[in-house]
């Protein structure tokens, strides 16, 4: 069974052949940093690791409070459908990196997820925009009809605006949601949805 928070180890290509016209491709970031957007290539995976270790750590952005201790693990969770990475061409390093894969089983299972993780030192640059226009994109050309995001923490206000900047519809509000690190309180979760039908052709990544 697949939802948003289980599946088979995989190495997160599944259905990217449907994205070959545009995947991989080169572009900037706001200060004019080289990047490619691609899939995860292996020698990639333990750096993917790190980075979902790290925002489990931290305890802001993620509901786990459990790292992945091993590979295989990681590669059920984040690389079971399809994964890409944002990464600097200068340095060779994961700026950031992201997973598009079926929220709900079965019946449900054209409504799509995605989970995603700037490196910190790629912060307020630009990647995780990018990361979203990205997503948006290819998980229209993968077939699903829409996209729903369960757990936007309120706290977290980068993430709030940068989804309401691209279109998502909060969807749900849910209180009392989490047991953050740094609050004394349990953190709202928002729900965010956005309707993959509605998207044409000249849908930009700028």
């Amino acid at each position: 069974m697949t939802t948003a928070y289980s599946g088979e180890p995989g190495d997160g290509n599944a259905g990217l052949s449907l994205l070959k016209d545009w995947i991989p491709f080169d572009t900037t970031l706001r200060d004019e940093t080289p990047v490619q957007v691609g899939p995860f290539e292996e020698s990639e995976w333990n750096a993917g690791m790190t980075l979902m270790n790290h925002v489990i750590q931290e305890g802001r952005s993620w509901p786990f409070e459990s790292e992945f201790e091993t590979l295989e693990a990681y590669r059920g969770y984040f690389l079971s459908h399809a994964a890409f990475v944002v990464r600097c061409l200068e340095t060779k390093e994961v700026a950031g990196c992201f997973y598009i894969k079926p929220n709900f089983p079965g019946r449900c299972s054209h409504i799509c997820n995605g989970g995603f993780i700037t490196h910190p030192d790629y912060r307020r640059r630009g990647v995780a925009h990018l990361m979203g226009k990205v997503f948006l994109k290819a998980a229209h050309q993968l077939g699903y009809k829409s996209a729903y995001f369960n757990l936007v923490f309120q706290s977290n206000e980068a993430s709030v605006a940068l989804w309401e900047s691209l279109g998502f519809q909060r969807v749900a509000v849910l209180e009392q949601a989490a047991r953050l690190k740094g609050l004394d309180k349990l953190d709202t979760a928002y729900g965010y949805r956005y309707d993959l039908e509605k998207m044409d052709e000249s849908f930009s990544l700028r």
